[in-house]
């Protein structure tokens, strides 16, 4: 279903406007599924990658990669009318 990892976890999924990123908050690792990009019919994902804290609030979330939060990847939600891609697509 998702990107292959472990059958028994209850992922976060959160929605932004290029992918869908699944948490696996017991291990701390992430991948995401790129929006509309696929390779011999299939969605792409990227590797399972490691992260340190996950903090959300209602219109952007960031990923923190270590410790210090020095390194980190913010993104905007993605939402039904989406105000940052205006793209009007179902959002999973």
């Amino acid at each position: 279903m998702f990107c292959a990892h472990n059958q028994h976890m209850e992922p976060t999924i959160l929605e932004s406007c290029h992918s869908t990123w699944v948490f696996d908050a017991q291990r701390m690792e992430f991948c995401r599924i790129l929006r509309d990009v696929k390779v011999g019919g299939r969605c792409v994902t990227t590797q399972w990658r490691p992260y340190f804290e996950l903090v959300e609030d209602a219109a952007t979330f960031t990923v923190h990669l270590d410790p210090s939060g020095v390194r980190q990847l913010t993104s905007h939600r993605h939402t039904k009318h989406c105000d940052w891609c205006g793209n009007e697509a179902a959002v999973a």
